[in-house]
């Protein structure tokens, strides 16, 4: 499911925040409110908006005041905020922008520029987001093929030698299990060099709707003759979670994962049990089973 963009909305006048919120609100944005400038910065800690619509003249600590904190913080420089004033003098606008604040309008404003330039902050922010999340996942695809290069190079070379000593050793040579040994460790380093490609190639996998309740039926039919071979009891309870945007490659990936390790940790006669929880803004997926744990 989508989650709708949280926006905070920042007024000493009641009637303010309460058409602001209206208006918001009729647009399919969720709101939180606050009266003056020390509850908004609570606020702001407490909800972490998406976007924040800040008054200026409010007591305790005016607009600039609090525009200048939020911009000064690593946790809430990003936050787009958006000034809202009686103020006309050109003086005051160039004090807010200096303050750090994304865009100034003035009061009375009219409803329709007001949502165009909420409408606007948002996907500046979400477009430099995502930007931020596909430079920081180039560099981790680049730094997971030369971990897996690193590695792959001397394994190469570490199970090839074993072969040479194994099949040079005499039958009944005890030092053929330590080969033996060698070559298996070998093979499940190979397992993680794949693992770790594998990973490179989904972390740039293009979010899109999924269908939680036929992606868990796919995994779950896919080792359902694992969870029959090991003697186990398959429950499922998707209760009425709808669709979420998510990357539906991974998703498999991590159910299917979940799921063999609670096969292998769970004795015959024992259930897996596989959940979906809706808890409004997110979804909850749970594999629990009936074997002793860690």
């Amino acid at each position: 499911m989508t989650t709708a963009p949280k926006i905070l909305v920042v007024d000493d006048n009641v009637d303010n925040v309460e058409l602001l919120v209206k208006r918001l609100r009729a647009a399919g944005y969720r709101t939180c409110e606050a009266y003056d400038g020390e509850q908004a910065l609570e606020k702001v800690a407490a909800e972490d908006p998406d976007l924040v619509i800040l008054d200026v003249m409010m007591p305790k600590l005016d607009g600039y005041g609090v525009c200048e904190r939020l911009k000064a913080s690593d946790a809430t420089r990003s936050i787009p905020v958006l000034m809202l004033t009686a103020k006309r003098e050109v003086p005051d606008k160039i004090r807010g922008l200096d303050t750090g604040a994304d865009d100034y309008i003035t009061k009375p404003f009219n409803p329709q520029e007001l949502m165009a330039r909420v409408k606007s902050l948002l996907q500046r922010r979400f477009s430099e987001e995502r930007r931020f999340t596909e430079e920081r996942l180039d560099a981790l695809g680049q730094m997971a093929e030369g971990v897996a290069h690193e590695v792959r190079n001397p394994m190469v070379a570490i199970g090839g030698f074993a072969r040479r000593i194994r099949d040079k050793l005499p039958e009944d040579s005890p030092l053929r299990d330590y080969a033996e040994r060698i070559l298996q460790e070998v093979k499940r380093l190979e397992s993680m060099v794949e693992e770790i490609v594998r990973f490179k190639t989904l972390m740039i996998s293009p979010y899109e709707t999924v269908d939680l309740r036929e992606l868990a039926d796919e995994v779950l039919a896919g080792v359902a003759g694992s969870l029959r071979e090991a003697g186990l009891r398959l429950e499922r309870d998707y209760g009425e979670v709808g669709t979420i945007q998510g990357d539906p490659q991974n998703l498999r990936l991590a159910l299917e994962n979940l799921l063999r390790n609670a096969i292998e940790a769970t004795p015959s006669g024992g259930t897996v049990a596989v959940r979906l929880e809706d808890l409004g803004d997110r979804v909850r997926l749970v594999v629990a089973d009936t074997g002793r744990g860690i």
